[in-house]
């Protein structure tokens, strides 16, 4: 069994730290460790590494609310116009995000540095930090045909969920384990703390090394309301595929993370369930976008377009965004591509029979979607 005091106890102890600051997470930790004890269905080793994921973010909360209590010139860092690419997964959302992380003056959060961003990392040795071979070391110990669904390292771009993950309302917990309690309380969460969290994390990471955020995770869709009452001058790009190609995939990547953690996974349960969620993103995401007065925010990427012209879609945003894309940019953004080809890490392969899907029945399902943008 988990308990959330000795989390905490244990946090403590690791850290030397028991401040855990005025952002609100009690409640959502209360609920996801009751989720696990009912739902879950966790023991053994399974039970040992839901332990040490959650006692990690208490550690990562507590350093973060000390390095802001050290060092007060984190709270004056203004968050300014950030790009946040909120499009369907499988769609070609990583892949932009990795691209426009080349163009200079965009800042794109890395993976090591969500990790582990106390002390608040430092432009003069931003390649050189040892917490980037440490956290490559964690990737090199994770299964290959991860990698083979979604490529990572210490150094790539990674989702900004890690921003905000220290509040426990974090969307990533159901994806890889069956919580299904915590799963109905996050649907109907207050995401405000969690995006109060977000800004924080980008003011740490930004006060010694700035630079005009470009940002991804596509379960914004969720709390896109949240997003922008946090972030006002935001710029939204979506990316758009078929959704008949995006969510067999997008099954077939978060189920190989539940499946190592549930003992009695069923792809076919599985993948009823995370349609749901998936198609209640888009009916939130694109509600919100419905009523927001700024249409102009919001840019359309088409997955074809980017997989065949990836350079001139790049310049294209750029100049939407109002960011310079000159020779120096075009060139890594070119060498990004030629250092990083499809299927580097091996082939998915999966088919969407093996979830129970059928394609006809998606694309009824998720015309809404495709009649207005594909």
């Amino acid at each position: 069994m988990i308990v959330r005091d000795d989390l905490l106890t244990r946090a403590t102890e690791l850290s030397g730290l028991d401040d855990v600051g005025d952002v609100p997470f009690l409640e959502a930790l209360d609920v996801l460790v009751d989720s696990f004890n009912r739902d879950a269905r966790v023991d053994g080793d399974v039970q040992v590494r839901a332990v040490e994921m959650l006692t990690g973010v208490l550690v990562k909360r507590l350093r973060l609310v000390d390095d802001r209590k050290r060092y007060p010139g984190i709270a004056e860092e203004v968050i300014a116009a950030p790009v946040v690419i909120v499009g369907q997964p499988r769609s070609g959302s990583t892949h932009l995000h990795a691209l426009l992380a080349c163009v200079e003056g965009f800042r794109a959060p890395r993976f090591w540095e969500m990790s582990a961003p106390s002390p608040p990392p430092e432009r003069v040795t931003f390649a050189t930090d040892p917490r980037i071979a440490a956290v490559q070391a964690m990737v090199d110990q994770m299964p290959a045909e991860m990698l083979v669904r979604h490529p990572m390292s210490a150094t790539r771009p990674e989702q900004c969920n890690l921003l905000c993950d220290w509040t426990f309302i974090n969307q990533a917990w159901m994806a890889s384990f069956d919580i299904r309690s915590y799963r109905e309380w996050f649907l109907d969460a207050d995401y405000a703390p969690a995006y109060e969290a977000h800004r924080r994390t980008l003011q740490h990471l930004q006060w010694h090394n700035p630079g005009r955020w470009v940002l991804k995770y596509p379960k914004h869709l969720l709390s896109l309301d949240a997003l922008l009452a946090t972030y006002p001058d935001a710029v939204l790009i979506w990316t758009h595929r078929d959704p008949t190609a995006v969510l067999p995939s997008a099954v077939s990547l978060t189920g190989f993370m539940r499946a190592s953690n549930t003992p009695d996974y069923d792809p076919v349960r599985f993948a009823r369930e995370w349609l749901v969620i998936e198609e209640l993103a888009l009916h939130r995401g694109l509600a919100t976008r419905d009523r927001d007065d700024r249409e102009e925010r919001h840019l359309d990427v088409d997955y074809e377009s980017l997989v065949h012209d990836p350079v001139e879609t790049v310049a294209a945003l750029c100049e939407r965004v109002g960011v310079a894309f000159d020779d120096g940019s075009r060139r890594a953004v070119q060498r990004w591509l030629d250092d990083n080809p499809q299927d580097q890490h091996g082939v998915h392969r999966y088919t969407a029979a093996e979830f129970g899907l059928d394609a006809d029945r998606l694309r009824t399902r998720f015309d809404f979607y495709s009649r207005r943008f594909l």
